[in-house]
């Protein structure tokens, strides 16, 4: 895609209120998908270390 174009598209979804712009991307959609994802992490974050990590293993483990 040319430079040109993705400036031109950039802008426009600057424009639309868009904080992610993906030009080449049909599914608008995705960003928004991808967003609640990132979400869905960050809320399920703790402050410790999750149960699944367990603890830190050696290089030999």
């Amino acid at each position: 895609m040319p430079a040109g174009d993705v400036v031109t598209a950039s802008l426009a979804a600057l424009d639309d209120g868009e904080v992610v712009c993906v030009p080449g991307l049909s599914d608008a959609g995705a960003v928004a998908r991808l967003s609640a994802a990132e979400l869905g992490l960050r809320d399920g974050a703790g402050t410790r270390v999750a149960p699944r990590c367990g603890t830190a293993r050696t290089a030999r483990d």
